[in-house]
């Protein structure tokens, strides 16, 4: 147990993975202040009061053009710095804890603080230091700074041994609570097929809708239906592409779902789909994992990890709608099958993603600056 720790967190206050840190860390008698670029919409602002946790902002909303997607409007980003170094002199923590290496993580390299824990998301990795020369330089200075380096996947952790030199990385999966996350009561004979992401061209939600039009329009198995559960930037299209292709009747588009709702909706799947062509981790594969549901996902980045071909579901290669409305069909036909892996999938969550051994693994990090 972490006693009377101070630790200043770096991390969006709008990120329900942050809210749940945060929740969950705070529970081992740490005092938390956390410290967000952005001001917290009125939810999320209100769990943090619940939690008695104070949160800083510059709220540099109105200075960004466009917070998904790279652009020169994210250097304002640096404007935070002043405040931040402040707040470490007022608040002396004992640890700063950065979560995502290209926003946060410079901000705590360029404070020198020390110690610095640095956590590792995702596009941070896989695709910010890809984009040019000056992005991979300021990724190896931020990783060779930080004290500690903690990442949710193997292929996050060997891409930075790889390209970064750095090999004493903490590998602390993001789990999820098998408590709340557990297969329910459903008895329904409907078959349903959907996914739980953000509507962003990269989750594959076009390919999901492809395979929906050749299971529907060529193979004429009008008793599946579709549910694509999230927001996006892309929502429109892809609600445009499902008129285009006459599926109106088969697609189901559900946004504005809270996290407490998110398991019912997990619940509802028979099968469930992230065809990502870039993924850190999958933690909505888990989720519909604890509650019972086996998944077909891509071969890319951290999915593998999440879901075992043969075992807990079927894993395919990205953008082939094809294959992902054959691999649709074999559970459709093998409802044995489909229980089956349910279960596996389930039973390994259980084994290796429980939320509770990934707060102690973080906690045991915290303990060694007492």
């Amino acid at each position: 147990m972490a006693l009377d720790l101070k630790i200043l967190i770096l991390s969006d206050a709008n990120s329900i993975h942050t809210l749940k840190w945060v929740e969950s860390i705070k529970e081992h008698h740490t005092n938390l202040m956390l410290f967000s670029l952005f001001r917290p919409k009125k939810d999320y602002l209100k769990r943090y009061i619940k939690l008695n946790i104070e949160v800083k902002t510059p709220d540099l909303k109105s200075k960004i053009r466009n917070i998904r997607n790279p652009n020169f409007s994210k250097f304002n980003y640096l404007l935070g710095l002043r405040q931040l170094k402040r707040i470490i002199n007022d608040f002396q923590p004992d640890i700063l804890h950065a979560h995502y290496a290209s926003s946060y993580g410079v901000l705590a390299f360029i404070s020198n603080f020390k110690p610095f824990i640095l956590s590792v998301w995702g596009s941070d990795i896989l695709d910010f230091p890809n984009r040019n020369f000056f992005n991979k330089w300021l990724l190896r200075k931020v990783i060779n700074s930080a004290t500690r380096i903690c990442s949710t996947s193997q292929v996050m952790k060997k891409i930075i041994c790889d390209n970064y030199n750095r090999y004493d990385i903490e590998l602390i999966p993001f789990g999820v609570d098998i408590n709340f996350f557990s297969p329910g009561k459903n008895h329904s004979n409907k078959f349903t097929v959907g996914t739980i992401k953000s509507i962003e061209k990269h989750n594959g939600i076009d390919c999901l809708l492809d395979a929906a039009s050749i299971i529907v329009n060529e193979y004429h198995k009008n008793d599946i239906h579709f549910l694509i559960v999230g927001e996006g930037s892309v929502l429109g299209e892809m609600k445009q592409k499902a008129t285009r292709l006459d599926l109106n009747d088969f697609v189901k588009f559900t946004s504005g779902v809270s996290h407490q709702e998110i398991v019912e909706y997990h619940r509802k799947l028979s099968v469930f789909i992230a065809v990502s062509t870039r993924e850190s981790f999958g933690v909505a594969v888990l989720e519909a994992a604890a509650c019972g549901v086996p998944a077909i996902t891509s071969d890319i980045g951290g999915l593998p990890e999440v879901n075992e071909n043969n075992k807990t579901g079927n894993v395919i290669k990205p953008n082939n709608p094809r294959d992902l409305a054959n691999s649709i069909i074999e559970f459709y036909n093998n409802p044995v099958y489909r229980k089956k892996f349910g279960r596996n999938a389930r039973e390994r969550v259980v084994a290796k993603f429980d939320w509770e051994n990934s707060v102690k693994k973080m906690i045991n990090i915290y303990n060694q600056y007492l």
